[in-house]
């Protein structure tokens, strides 16, 4: 299986490669999978405070809020992590947090996609996708953008499997407008895997976006950490059992 590994926010593929560094070695000592490494096509800086949680620059985003619309820092949906809502569904939370005042993000939606699917042609064939963070939320967009594009022009999704890392739900891949379950009958088809955690302060995110995934497909993975990725041997190895068996499941084969 090889997977196209998307990073979250003000990360870049290297330290992306380092983050994903013991999954990589489970799935790769045994012939599982490979990974291809990117990062988005917007050049970021880090909002105030975080500057040493995302470690040394450079900083990359997949979607930034259009330039002529932003008129302050607190119009950058990122900028609100700090005070992320906690609602009584994830869905009423997502909702809080993208409440009037929220900068659009038109142009770099686009853009984005269009990226992704140029280096999909130039790079793959991939037969999966991993995205943590904002990563997820665009590696969301993209399938369905894939799913869309199958039934209006008849091109085959490339994409057979997916690994979300924490994220938020994806946008439209027209309108732009996030997808929540409880708004939309759109449907991620194909099967994915969810790896949260529940000490992470934007688990609604993580929730919501499994919400708009095939309940029959999609798997829950819980390391009971926060905003993370797993490192501990144990919960590595248990993560490379679920994914191996979702390859045999879904005859998913690169």
């Amino acid at each position: 299986m090889r997977f196209l590994c998307l990073p979250g926010a003000y990360g870049s593929s290297d330290k992306f490669q380092v983050q994903l560094a013991p999954i990589v070695k489970e799935l790769t000592e045994d012939g599982t999978a490979t990974f291809h490494f990117i990062h988005g096509p917007c050049k970021a800086v880090p909002p105030e405070g975080f500057e040493e949680y995302f470690g040394n620059p450079p900083y990359y985003r997949f979607i930034e809020p259009d330039q002529d619309i932003e008129s302050t820092e607190d119009d950058d949906v990122l900028a609100r992590i700090r005070e992320f809502p906690d609602c009584e569904t994830p869905e009423d939370t997502m909702r809080e947090l993208m409440r009037e005042g929220i900068a659009t993000s038109h142009r770099s939606t686009d853009n984005a996609l269009k990226y992704l699917v140029k280096i999909m042609e130039e790079r793959g064939p991939f037969d999966a996708i991993i995205g943590y963070s904002e990563g997820a939320t665009m590696a969301s967009t993209l399938l369905l953008h894939e799913q869309r594009r199958w039934k209006k022009k008849g091109i085959t999704p490339m994409f057979k499997y997916a690994v979300f890392f924490a994220g938020w739900p994806p946008v439209d891949p027209d309108t732009h407008q996030m997808i929540l379950s409880d708004e939309s009958d759109l449907t991620i088809e194909i099967p994915t895997c969810h790896i949260i955690g529940s000490l992470d302060p934007y688990v609604h995110g993580s929730l919501a976006l499994y919400n708009v995934c095939d309940p029959d497909t999609a798997y829950l993975f819980d390391h009971a950490k926060g905003h993370t990725l797993p490192r501990d041997k144990d919960t590595v190895k248990e993560l490379g059992d679920v994914v191996r068996a979702a390859i045999e499941a879904y005859d998913i084969r690169g």
